[in-house]
């Protein structure tokens, strides 16, 4: 009985504790560690405002963890120090994880990952990358956005 309490008790508190641990990491919308060299939010809502104030547009990543091709993705094309000067210089960033937020991804009419939409602060279509793109062929693409 008293294992039993134990093993209850700690649940409970992993529980509480994972609760604490994700609206701490909620405050700050903005990630400089998940791909090294950019500023990636997890929060749409914010970086369209965000992009309203700096006049930048969003681009909007939608992934998933099934996606060999997103990883691919963040791991080469979004890594590459041109990229992200690019990005940098005009866009703010943002993953959006199309399980957890099948409405957004339905709303930029998304139906497979990875896919990059870019919009301004005001959410109108500014442009689209379908597919996985190495470093080359993302820059040019980044090219015809104006």
């Amino acid at each position: 009985m008293e294992l039993r309490n134990l093993v209850i008790i700690s649940i409970i508190t992993l529980f509480l504790m994972s609760g604490f641990i994700v609206s701490v990491s909620a405050e700050n919308a903005y990630y400089d560690k998940y791909i090294d060299g950019l500023n990636v939010s997890f929060d749409l809502e914010q970086s369209l405002k965000d992009a309203k104030l700096e006049n930048k547009t969003v681009m909007v990543i939608f992934d998933q963890k099934s996606c060999v091709y997103c990883e691919i993705l963040k791991e080469n094309t979004l890594t590459d120090s041109k990229v992200q000067d690019a990005i940098n210089e005009k866009y703010i960033p943002t993953i959006v994880d199309v399980n957890k937020n099948p409405m957004i991804a339905s709303n930029y009419n998304v139906y497979g990952t990875p896919t990059v939409v870019f919009v301004s602060g005001d959410e109108d279509f500014v442009y689209q990358i379908d597919g996985y793109l190495d470093a080359e062929e993302f820059l040019d693409e980044l090219e015809q956005i104006e």
